[in-house]
């Protein structure tokens, strides 16, 4: 099976990341915009990710719940995942966070994961150097890869090729491929980064 990229096309997901290619934008409206694409990247992954289950009320009517037997866990690369994962949060409030630093020590994820945990990923570019670790620290720890997700800004196929060779069944949610991205070029990335924190 070959891996898995969607391209996500809502049009409010067009509009924050057309704002996000403008790198004349003050950081505050590139943050902004980085927290609503966290947000609706999240919405797109959920629609058809959550598990919910039918509850009866005593009216004898139904209503559609969250599955309170499945945890969600987001895990954020840092130190620039957090932007995307302040909009994350809004939607999956009851997520427990992870999170990864530089050498790709997940911290605050429990040791044993099942079938019931359903995990997500988000970082602003995708690396494969950094998920390939982290896919298998969750693995090892008992998570299923079919509910693991990525969620990216942006991406370069290099990266994508290369995690589609080790990783064919995992999902990764984005905004824009890039063909021109390579591990050799992070002026994007450093722009927008430095621009976060002016």
């Amino acid at each position: 099976m070959q891996l898995q990229i969607n391209i996500a096309s809502h049009p409010l997901i067009q509009h924050w990341a057309g704002i996000l290619e403008n790198d004349s934008n003050p950081g505050t409206i590139l943050r902004t915009a980085c927290s609503e694409l966290g947000k609706w990247i999240t919405y797109e992954i959920m629609r058809e990710w959550l598990v919910t289950e039918k509850i009866e009320l005593r009216t004898n009517s139904n209503v559609n719940l969250i599955n309170s037997n499945y945890k969600y866990i987001i895990i954020i690369v840092m130190p620039y995942g957090f932007i995307l994962a302040e909009g994350a949060r809004a939607l999956l409030p009851t997520a427990s966070i992870a999170l990864v630093n530089g050498n790709t020590t997940i911290k605050n994820i429990p040791n044993q994961l099942n079938s019931f945990t359903k995990i997500l990923i988000l970082d602003l570019f995708l690396d494969e150097s950094i998920i390939t670790p982290i896919l298998k620290n969750l693995l090892k720890k008992g998570a299923i890869l079919n509910n693991i997700k990525v969620a990216c800004l942006e991406c370069g196929t290099v990266q994508l090729n290369e995690l589609g060779c080790n990783w064919p069944k995992l999902e990764v949610y984005t905004t824009k491929v890039n063909n021109t991205v390579n591990e050799k070029d992070y002026s994007r990335e450093d722009t927008l980064k430095n621009k976060f924190f002016v």
